[in-house]
């Protein structure tokens, strides 16, 4: 029989597996005992189960093994200590590279040998006294702990049928808007009423489709518990880590791109940001440092935040190497928030005295402004000496489709999502003032710097005035936008692109508008 077109679905399968076997160890590993070893069991028994019916040997073997020591943690007649912890982290380790190994074309089998002998070590410890009390204890909470854990009927369907799916309606919202420009030109009563009945029915398959592609952000989320124990042993600090919000819901393709600038927040936070225990002690703090992931809803946006309460940015070490690479002025004396964020986001810049496999080479907030930038979100930094440092990602919730302000520049028409849009009003010239040599806006006792469309894409300044004024919103930045006049609002279809090398860092991407003709869109972060 061959097996090779089911070894999507088990490597599939066998993730979920072992984030929940590393998690329950985790959890072990902090005193919950009997429920951790009942959810351990689980799914061990679950991996020997699927890998023997694929012939997936070595995964079979180890699992098995893995399954023997659990049974005598389950059971009572083994004590759960330190050495046994790590003697299972490492199996979990194995067992994850062996199922990647059985699951490539062609299939390879790992040597589990060494890792097999250690587990039967382990097992074969003296046994410890306990009672049958216990033992039978320990089965029921098994046995309650399965009951509990059912869940509502699911049917799994490829990442790509979905995708292609959005892709779809995205086209369709686009004929959508088409035949709505048409009938309203045509002015047939009924052929404007079979339109509106038509644009209804899509946006109610719209909205399916995306609420089918909205998954819960703990499911990236709980990779990282066991990363931070891993990361903070190997550099001798102690840390807390808390999750918050996993239940907050993302698109599919968003939640993908994340994982990475979580990733290196979470190892910069460790290596740069946290303290050895005993500094924290001589500052008045506790040895255990606590690090918090967590999310949570902002309007149309998700609010990703990688939190610590160590050391905070130390501007003292930052300025002297911005200053030598010539990122900012020799003269120099402090840095503002906004500046600090465009230091430390520069490819290269670190201020790591050594390099170590987990940071110092000056990647690591590069790759998340940058990251976070082209999946059309922004970065906020809020950091203070000796109190920690705050690091959030604002994201869309979806990268596909989202409703944008249509606005006219000369005879391009540009698209500035309504995520950031307070209001709109006409210019006058009372309105514009100069202050300190640049230009700004004066709206109800409010100063907002100006930014004028034109000027940024290199088109020569109006020769009347007049224009129209989009406020713009980034966390607690704001600007004034100026344009020639507005068009309307339109749903629109995102369609991200890489920018030329040496153009403007000004849009996020382009989209088709209902007539046909392209507009790109404006990336509000480089506005502020």
């Amino acid at each position: 029989m061959d097996n090779s077109k089911y070894a999507a679905l088990f490597l599939t399968e066998s993730q979920e597996q072992l984030l929940e076997i590393n998690n329950a160890l985790l959890d072990l590993e902090r005193g919950e005992t009997d429920a951790s070893i009942a959810r351990l069991f689980r799914a061990v028994h679950s991996m020997k189960g699927m890998s023997a019916a694929m012939g997936y040997s070595s995964v079979a073997e180890l699992s098995h093994e893995m399954e023997t020591l659990f049974d005598r943690l389950r059971s009572g007649s083994l004590l759960v200590t330190p050495t046994i912890v790590d003697t299972l982290f490492a199996g979990a380790d194995t067992l994850e590279h062996a199922v990647s190994l059985a699951t490539r074309t062609p299939p390879e089998e790992l040597d589990v040998s060494a890792v097999i002998q250690r587990l039967g070590m382990a097992s074969a410890e003296e046994p410890q006294t306990f009672t049958a009390e216990f033992a039978v204890a320990a089965q029921q909470k098994t046995a309650s702990t399965a009951q509990a854990g059912a869940t509502p009927r699911h049917v799994r369907i490829e990442a790509a049928r979905l995708d292609s799916l959005m892709d779809m309606i995205g086209e369709l919202v686009i004929a959508r808007d088409r035949l709505t420009q048409i009938a309203e030109a045509q002015g047939d009563p009924l052929l404007i009423e079979a339109t509106l009945n038509a644009s209804h029915i899509i946006g109610n398959l719209q909205n399916e489709i995306l609420k089918s592609r909205l998954v819960p952000v703990g499911q990236v989320f709980d990779r990282f518990p066991r990363l931070v124990r891993d990361t903070a042993r190997a550099l001798g600090k102690e840390v807390e880590f808390r999750i918050e919000g996993k239940d907050i819901e993302l698109d599919r393709s968003m939640l993908d791109e994340m994982g990475e600038p979580v990733l290196h927040l979470l190892r910069n936070a460790l290596d740069h940001g946290i303290e050895l225990p005993a500094e924290r002690q001589e500052a008045g703090k506790s040895p255990v440092a606590i690090v918090t992931l967590s999310a949570e809803r902002d309007r149309n946006t998700v609010l990703i935040q990688v939190a610590d309460d160590g050391r905070g940015i130390d501007q003292e070490r930052v300025l002297p190497r911005a200053k030598a690479l010539g990122l900012v002025d020799r003269a120099a004396t402090t840095l503002s928030n906004e500046d600090l964020i465009r230091v430390i986001a520069r490819p290269g810049f670190s201020t790591a005295d050594r390099i170590t496999d987990i940071s110092g080479r000056g990647v690591g907030f590069d790759i998340v402004a940058s990251k976070v930038r082209a999946l059309g979100g922004s970065l906020e930094v809020r950091t203070t000496a000796g109190a920690g440092t705050s690091v959030v990602m604002r994201l869309p919730l979806t990268l596909a489709i989202s409703r944008a302000l249509l606005a006219r520049v000369d005879s391009e028409i540009y698209a500035i999502p309504l995520t950031h849009v307070i209001e709109t009003f006409a210019l006058s010239s009372p309105m514009l003032q100069e202050v300190r040599g640049r230009e700004v806006l004066t709206i109800r006792d409010d100063v907002f710097p100006a930014v004028r469309l034109r000027e940024r894409v290199g088109l020569p300044a109006r020769k009347s005035g007049g224009g129209q004024v989009v406020l713009v919103e980034l966390s607690d930045r704001h600007a004034a936008l100026i344009v020639d006049e507005f068009v309307g609002q339109q749903e629109i279809v995102v369609k991200h692109f890489t920018g030329v090398e040496g153009s403007r860092n000004l849009f996020s991407g382009a989209t088709i508008l209902g007539d046909g003709a392209p507009a790109l869109i404006i990336d509000a972060s480089t506005l502020l």
